[in-house]
Order: structure tokens, then C-alpha cells, then sequence
């Protein structure tokens, strides 16, 4: 399907870059963030052989907004047996009755996507083709999505003008705070589909909230502007990091632990969890460990420096890199931001104690890092995955 295709891009991708990947994270730290996939999907989301016309729709009758819009730029490419220019998220799929068979299908309107119709040629007797009608997605609704709701897509379908089906599919429209991080296949692990770079589709380098993240740094005097890699100076660099951390911390954002919603668990092979828009993670003032990186890695992106995130099993952490030439990564807990309350503290010694807190913070990140990164390249919860690289493979800002 050509919903698994996207992933496929990525993972031709990543095997293109390998090289480059290897120079850009340290020895043995697993960046192989798109690798291990594959277009075989659940058994669960197979067509059936026993009707003339079946109807697959999302991930298990699941439907991401944030993969929509994530990937809304990228261009497909079909195979032989596969007609239609959509992302996959719905697919027909129809045998062939004779040679060069007219088809028609018609998907109706929701109230996230208006009303589509393709028309096409079956040209092989016998075969099953796929067909993905280009669904007209309204963006602006699945941007603002914050709780899952139940969708019908009714699809007919009709082979040299006779109707050979009509169904009503019910989906699960998810909120856009879901991100899909794993797809585990019922066969072999070549069925995973390994989403994890879906996180990066959270880092918004463009969202207005990182203009008030850099000008709460700035009146800091830490550092009095942001340049990047510009001076080669490895400190300024951090001086840069520490203003961001220090910024976060008077603004008061505090650890939270919520990552579960009203879809975890429903699925024994499809995985999920909950992340703050950066904009909801700065108004509200509340991070989990997902969320705090998130927000960083949207801020270090807007000044030039390359962020990295680290994915543990049950955890995650933001690197960046100290140098252009991505040769000298530096790991960071940003759940630690909330371990202290800077309100409670006096101003004259609010910065020195922050300073502290990142120090220790790099340092617990790094012990974690080193002592789980030859997990990197042999278990699929642990992934190395370089911003700027998944950027480069099509991969964009949900926005809002």
C-alpha cells in the first residue's frame, strides 16, 4: 500500500545516507533511524480475497493526523498493480474480471476530506489491483483534531460500469497529539514498520513560540545573540543550549507524565503515545520527557544547531551537536528542567543553580547514552535519529 510506500521512501533514504549518517553520529550509536521496514502490513489490514472489492482504511482503521500532514509533501510512486495518486490511507482493492476493464471508484465526503472519484484502466485479466484515490484532506481540521472521533468512509466501486461493491468503513480519526511510533506485523520482524521519525514531525523550528523561548533567553545575558556554529567556539555553543534550558526553567515548565489517551491500548500492535504541540507545551507550562525535547530540538533548530533525539525503550533525551561537522555530541535530560522550582530560589543565585541542574542533566543523559548505545543497531526501541537528516527525507512540521 502506498501508505507503507511513504515509509519506504525513507528507509531508501536512509540507505542512500548511510555513510553520511555514520559521520554524523558517534561510533556505535545506532543511527539507523529508518531502517527494518517493510510494505507488508497486519494481517489485520489485509484485503479480502472473497469479495470483489475490498476496503482497507488507515493503520487497523486507524488515521493519524500528524502522519497526514507530516507527510503531505512527498510524492508517490505506484507499481504495476497499483492505480491512484493518495497517500494510502484508503485503499481498493479489485480483481480484475477481463482486459482493460474500465473502474471507477468513488470515496464520499467526511467531515476531514470532500468527496473524490477515480476513473482508471484494469489492464491484466485475473490480477488484483490496489487503487488509492487522492483523498482531498482538509488540514486545517486535522490540525486542530484534540480527541479521537469515529469517521465513515463509504467507497463504491464499479468495474465496465456495473457496481461491484459499496462499503462503509468505520475509522478512528485520532487526535492530532497521537503519534505513531510502531507497527508491529503478525509475521516476520521485515512486517515492522518502524515510525518512529514521526516525532520529528512535532519539532517546529517555524512556530511563533520559539521567537518567545529566544527572547526570554536573550534577556538572560548569557549570551547576547544566537549564531550557531558561526564562531567555532564549542562553549558558546552551550552558553547558547544553557540560555534556552535557563529560559524554560523561569518560565516555569514542570514535568509531567502524561503520555497515555483514550487509544492507548487498543491495538496489541500498533503504538502511540501523547505529544504536546511546543506551543501547548509552553502555554501550559508542563513537559514529559518527550514534550521538554521536543520544544528544545524546535528552538535549536531555529538558531542552527543540530539537534539529535535519543530513544530508549522507556524513555527519551535530546543531543545536539557542539560543531558543524557533527564530530562532538553532547546528551541532555530536558526532564530535568522542572527539578527545580527557580521561584522558591533567590535571584541572585537562580542562574548558578540552573547552570548546576544542566550540568548534572548532561551528565545523566550521557551515563544513559553510553550505556545503551550498542542496543542502538540491534533493538528497534532504540533509535539515534538526526533532526536535519528525516527533515531531508520529507518529513514536515504538523504546524497549527
Amino acid at each position: 500500500m502506498i501508505l507503507f510506500r511513504n515509509v519506504l521512501t525513507f528507509s531508501a533514504f536512509y540507505f542512500l545516507t548511510a555513510a553520511g549518517f555514520a559521520q554524523m553520529a558517534p561510533s556505535g550509536s545506532g543511527s539507523d533511524v529508518l531502517a527494518r521496514l517493510s510494505p507488508a502490513s497486519s494481517s489485520s489490514s489485509a484485503p479480502d480475497a472473497s469479495r470483489r472489492m475490498s476496503v482497507v482504511v488507515g493503520m487497523e482503521q486507524q488515521i493519524f493526523p500528524s502522519y497526514l500532514l507530516a507527510t503531505a509533501a512527498l510524492s508517490e510512486k505506484n507499481d504495476k498493480y497499483t492505480l491512484g495518486e493518495g497517500d494510502g490511507h484508503v485503499a481498493i482493492f479489485v480483481k480484475n474480471p477481463g482486459r482493460n476493464t474500465p473502474v471507477r471508484v468513488e470515496v464520499a465526503a467526511t467531515p476531514f476530506s470532500e468527496a473524490t472519484v477515480f476513473e482508471g484502466t484494469l489492464q491484466e485479466e485475473g490480477k488484483e489491483y490496489e487503487i488509492t484515490p487522492l483523498i482531498p484532506w482538509n488540514f486545517q481540521k486535522l490540525r486542530a483534531l484534540q480527541q479521537p472521533t469515529p469517521v465513515n468512509f463509504t467507497i463504491t466501486a464499479y468495474t465496465d460500469q456495473e457496481r461491484i461493491g459499496h462499503r462503509t468503513v468505520v475509522a478512528t480519526m485520532r487526535s492530532v497529539n497521537d503519534c505513531p511510533y510502531y507497527w508491529e506485523g503478525d509475521g516476520s520482524d521485515d512486517e515492522d514498520l518502524d515510525l518512529n521519525y514521526m516525532y520529528v514531525a512535532y519539532i517546529n523550528e517555524d512556530d511563533p513560540v520559539v521567537d518567545q523561548v529566544l527572547a526570554q533567553a536573550l534577556q538572560t545575558d548569557i549570551v547576547d545573540a544566537f549564531d550557531g556554529y558561526q564562531t567555532g567556539d564549542k562553549k558558546r555553543v552551550d552558553d547558547q543550549v544553557f540560555s534556552i534550558w535557563y529560559a524554560m526553567q523561569k518560565h516555569g515548565i514542570r514535568y509531567s507524565s502524561i503520555s497515555t489517551n483514550s487509544s492507548t491500548g487498543i491495538s496489541q500492535n500498533l503504538y502511540s503515545q501523547r505529544v504536546r504541540l511546543i506551543d501547548q507545551t509552553w502555554n501550559n507550562r508542563q513537559a514529559n520527557c518527550v514534550d521538554g525535547m521536543i520544544l528544545m530540538a524546535s528552538v535549536l533548530r531555529s538558531i542552527h544547531i543540530d539537534p539529535v533525539l535519543v530513544l530508549l525503550a522507556d524513555h527519551c533525551f535530546l543531543g545536539y551537536y557542539r560543531d558543524e561537522e557533527h564530530k562532538d555530541l553532547v546528551c541532555l535530560e530536558t526532564s530535568m528542567i522542572g527539578d527545580v522550582d527557580l521561584r522558591k530560589v533567590l535571584s541572585s543565585r537562580r542562574q548558578k543553580i540552573s547552570r548546576k541542574l544542566f550540568a548534572d542533566a548532561r551528565q545523566r543523559a550521557q551515563k544513559q547514552y553510553r550505556d545503551s548505545k550498542n542496543l542502538f543497531d540491534n533493538d528497534p526501541r532504540y533509535r539515534f535519529i538526526v533532526v536535519g537528516d528525516v527533515r531531508k527525507s520529507g518529513i514536515r512540521p504538523i504546524g497549527r
